[in-house]
């Protein structure tokens, strides 16, 4: 792959600027717009993935996706793993070559066009595709800002914010005891529990098979009442519900109002839009809804019911960068504010700090604090400090990815990017 000069490819610019100032006045004296002048042409040449397995206190698999350019550019993506995710990744891959990639929303118009297509009589993995073009969104931002050697913030319209809160998934109390030192040093002031019916399934009497007994859910208040005394007062407390049945939703709600939490995380599928709304109206306690849905129209009849108080897009899930924060300036109209979920690698979080910054209505990002989380890259580091991580200032998404220490996760079979 060529090396990439940017100061060779700005000046190229600079002087293509200069040719189109001098040519644009004619003999009269008015503005010319011939064919006299063209513009520096970068071309997307390859579209590569490699999939990570880690476990850093929590597992995950991920697939990070490059596209390389003409003029030695590369620009980094991710998304969850899967076989059936690279397939519709590596897909897209004749649609993109030869394209200019700093076009990102046509790009990303043309990608979505066919991932609702018929393939042969049924619905082809559409949801999976819309992974695979979010990775392949945040790839393009990323190589377009480096192209023209600003962050990926300007790119969405600029920043409100020069940090972004973080809130951190914990899972059980004991989980979060372990770690305490960690998120006292990262200065944590929102933390998430599991606090959810399976949690009981197999106490005797706490269950009847999907309903929630009036033992069981005493047994999750108590749950909640412990973590609340061990909890710092001053920090938030959000928890995973996952109550399956609208009648356990609405009496888990009911009981744990005293709490006072952030917000109750899918306390119900996301399947029935009046029964969400049935659900909110029902409790002062915030709902959240968000990681499983797919583009702007997915959330849209939430927000139109107030079904829902908080959403939270996947910036690797939902359609990538631009369209979370469409996602978010949606809710914004309807006066709801954002917490976006993130379980991604360092390259996601990194994306995931540029659109939070951009957002007008942003609370926080989940962050799952994984020991060195940030190893995969090399030079800067995003700062966790204050319950709040940086948003890097460097070109596309500011960061890069480390080679040498990226292989050592690669998951069994997988090599670096083809080579």
């Amino acid at each position: 792959m060529p090396f990439f000069d940017r100061r060779k490819f700005m000046t190229s610019l600079t002087g293509v600027a200069g040719a189109t100032l001098a040519g644009s006045i004619g003999a009269s004296g008015e503005p010319s717009f011939g064919d006299s002048h063209s513009y520096p042409k970068l071309r997307i040449t390859d579209i590569k993935t490699t999939m990570l397995k880690v476990d850093w206190g929590w597992q995950r698999n991920w697939m990070l996706i490059r596209i390389d350019t003409d003029q030695g550019i590369s620009g980094y993506g991710d998304t969850w793993a899967s076989d059936q995710a690279r397939a519709h990744v590596l897909s897209y891959r004749k649609l993109l070559l030869g394209k200019d990639p700093t076009n990102v929303e046509k790009l990303f118009r043309e990608m979505m066009s066919r991932a609702y297509i018929s393939f042969g009589g049924a619905h082809f993995d559409s949801g999976v595709q819309v992974h695979a073009v979010s990775g392949l969104e945040t790839a393009l931002w990323d190589l377009t800002g480096k192209a023209i050697g600003v962050p990926v913030y300007k790119l969405l319209g600029g920043k409100y914010r020069d940090k972004v809160r973080l809130y951190c998934c914990v899972g059980s109390l004991q989980d979060y005891l372990k770690r305490l030192s960690d998120y006292q040093q990262m200065g944590i002031t929102c933390v998430k529990f599991d606090v959810t019916p399976p949690n009981v399934m197999d106490i005797p009497d706490a269950m009847m098979e999907s309903h929630l007994t009036r033992k069981g859910l005493n047994l999750l208040v108590a749950s909640l009442e412990e973590i609340r005394q061990k909890v710092n007062k001053d920090i938030e407390i959000s928890v995973e519900a996952r109550c399956g049945t609208l009648s356990n939703a609405m009496r888990y709600l009911k009981a744990v109002e005293p709490f006072d939490l952030a917000w109750v995380e899918d306390p119900i599928p996301p399947t029935d839009v009046e029964a969400w709304a049935t659900l909110t109206a029902s409790s002062h306690t915030p709902t959240l809804i968000g990681e499983g849905l797919h583009l702007r129209h997915e959330f849209l009849e939430f927000f139109r019911r107030s079904a829902v108080r908080f959403v939270a897009p996947d910036f690797q899930i939902c359609g990538g960068l631009s369209e979370a924060k469409k996602i978010a300036e949606l809710a914004d109209i309807h006066h709801l504010l954002t917490c976006p979920h993130n379980a991604s690698s360092a390259i996601g979080i990194a994306a995931a700090a540029h659109a939070c910054a951009a957002m007008p209505n942003f609370l926080a990002l989940e962050f799952h604090a994984m020991p060195g989380w940030d190893r995969i890259l090399k030079g800067y580091r995003p700062k966790i400090s204050n319950g709040h991580i940086e948003v890097p200032e460097g070109p596309g998404l500011g960061v890069e990815l480390d080679e040498e220490e990226t292989r050592k996760y690669l998951m069994d079979g997988e090599t670096y990017f083809g080579t």
